[in-house]
């Protein structure tokens, strides 16, 4: 499956200047979704072939983008999760520990009342028909899409916080590691 023209026109758009191709591919890749051949990939940043391969190939090892071969090809397409990763570091330079500690509590609160409304733990198995709630449909689908919203926003915060309180790390530096001592003795 191709990009959308309009992807494609945005990208191009932002390369006036002095970008070079690896450049180009990256933000080639952080607008493909699905697996994408490295020649269509080269097409669209305008370099050659063997040089999109080969930058596609430093993006899959840097995490940035994910690589599926054929036998005679290679397809690639951006990495949801390290686009994910770069939300939550943001999030947690513009913020602090007490800001998405509240962040996270109203979405909970707001999450709450979603489930209760809808008598169900998630928006995945919530329906527009089984509800008890007196809103139109059309509202009610839209709550389901903000519900939806929310379980990702109170991900993105949680870890953002547990980034900020954490030095940098999403674990504690100060996590105790159980020591040999209290292992269960081996049989001989």
């Amino acid at each position: 499956m191709e990009p959308s023209e309009e992807i494609v026109t945005n990208i191009r758009d932002s390369w006036e200047g002095d970008n070079d191709a690896f450049g180009r591919v990256y933000e080639t890749i952080l607008g493909i979704s699905e697996y994408t051949g490295h020649n269509d990939i080269a097409e669209i940043a305008r370099c050659a072939p063997n040089t999109a391969k080969k930058h596609l190939k430093r993006l899959n090892q840097m995490g940035i983008a994910e690589c599926q071969s054929s036998h005679w090809s290679l397809a690639f397409r951006r990495n949801d999760a390290y686009l994910e990763w770069r939300e939550v570091t943001q999030i947690a330079e513009e913020h602090s520990v007490q800001d998405l500690a509240e962040r996270v509590r109203k979405l909970e609160t707001k999450e709450s009342e979603l489930q209760e409304e809808f008598g169900v733990e998630g928006p995945d198995t919530a329906s527009v028909y089984a509800s008890n709630s007196d809103r139109p449909t059309h509202e009610l689908m839209q709550a389901i899409g903000t519900w939806n919203g929310i379980q990702r926003d109170i991900r993105l915060y949680e870890a953002a916080r547990q980034l900020q309180q954490n030095d940098g790390n999403l674990i504690s530096a100060f996590v105790e590691i159980p020591s040999d001592d209290h292992a269960p003795a081996e049989s001989q």
